[in-house]
């Protein structure tokens, strides 16, 4: 059984009735705090080169520890200390594509009040499921291309050139898939922020290694995502478009009767996973008309179906529950 047989014979589903469910947010005005984006890349590209030793140690004394990380870490020019550290920054700050992202960067992110607003309001609901956390403070960098999004102690940072937005020329130049520069957009920027948070925060190690487990996982980690910005349109939380989501919704049955009629709930073959979960233009089992990563979407759903048995669960308890078998078990899923 496929979805290409399936969207053939034309079962009748109303689109809209499997949506994810949005269950009453919690009451988090009484939460103080402000999270503000701090743009360094603006200020790492407006290093004077003439005197970069002491704009060095400005920016160092400035950012503290998240200047070495991003040194290191993230463009790995290397460590302050370094005898060939002034070289290769210069040779970074100086580099023509780095100069050609950064104007595009400045004309879409210098004013991020909208950005500091949401990621304001996602680490409110952070603060009330995990009142004794500490709140990151957060960063916009520019990577090469590097890591959308790098988390470390203390800080999140945000690499702004992978969010310029589905038409931007640079994706062509680099090949980039299409069906991945849908993601690649300002109003990804926070819930990929969040989900980086749960994928920092937990192991996300699951008991079996099979396509059940991982789609559990993957779901497991949307479902923080939606717990952190409970107002987040389901296009956005599954990167699919509103096209795309309505297939999933009109075809969640059918889907779990194809993955169960291929007996492959518990295959651990890691190609058949990836076919189910891994970044695609369409989910190779599910037929072409199916957009990527479509189980994930069915593993969602299972905890969904797996909460509402288990209403007394909170969040960090399902995110530490490394039983994928026993999640589904107990949903009793039955789309």
């Amino acid at each position: 059984m496929n979805v290409g047989k399936i969207v053939a014979i034309g079962l009748l589903s109303v689109i809209g009735l499997a949506a994810c469910q949005k269950k009453s947010a919690p009451d988090v005005s009484h939460i103080d705090l402000e999270v503000k984006p701090q743009l360094f890349y603006l200020d790492f590209f407006s290093m004077n080169k003439e005197n970069l030793g002491e704009e060095v140690a400005m920016l160092k004394g400035k950012y503290k520890r998240f200047f070495d990380v991003y040194c290191q870490g993230i463009i790995r020019v290397g460590a302050v200390d370094h005898p060939e550290f002034n070289e290769r920054l210069t040779k970074f700050l100086e580099y023509d594509a780095n100069i050609d992202v950064l104007e595009k960067c400045k004309e879409q992110y210098t004013d991020v009040d909208d950005l500091a607003a949401e990621l304001t309001q996602a680490f409110k609901y952070y603060k009330y499921y995990y009142p004794n956390a500490e709140i990151p403070q957060v960063y916009f960098h520019i990577s090469g291309f590097n890591e959308a999004i790098v988390v470390d102690s203390g800080m999140v940072s945000v690499s702004i050139e992978r969010y310029l937005g589905a038409d931007c020329e640079f994706y062509e130049w680099l090949a980039t898939p299409v069906y991945l520069r849908g993601t690649m957009i300002r109003e990804k920027v926070v819930p990929d922020v969040m989900k980086a948070m749960a994928m920092t925060d937990y192991s996300m190690r699951t008991k079996s290694n099979d396509v059940i487990s991982s789609m559990i996982n993957k779901g497991k980690a949307l479902y923080y995502v939606r717990q952190m910005m409970p107002e987040l349109p389901d296009s956005l939380l599954f990167d699919y478009t509103q096209k795309e989501m309505d297939w999933c919704y009109k075809f969640e049955s059918d889907l779990w009767a194809s993955l169960v009629e291929h007996k492959h709930l518990f295959e651990t073959d890691r190609l058949i996973i990836q076919k189910y979960v891994g970044e695609s233009p369409f989910t190779y089992y599910f037929g072409q008309e199916s957009p990527g990563r479509a189980a994930i979407y069915l593993g969602y759903k299972i905890i969904e179906a797996y909460l509402d048995k288990n209403s007394q669960l909170n969040l960090d308890a399902l995110m530490k529950e490394e039983d994928a078998h026993r999640i589904l078990s107990e949903s009793q899923y039955r789309p």
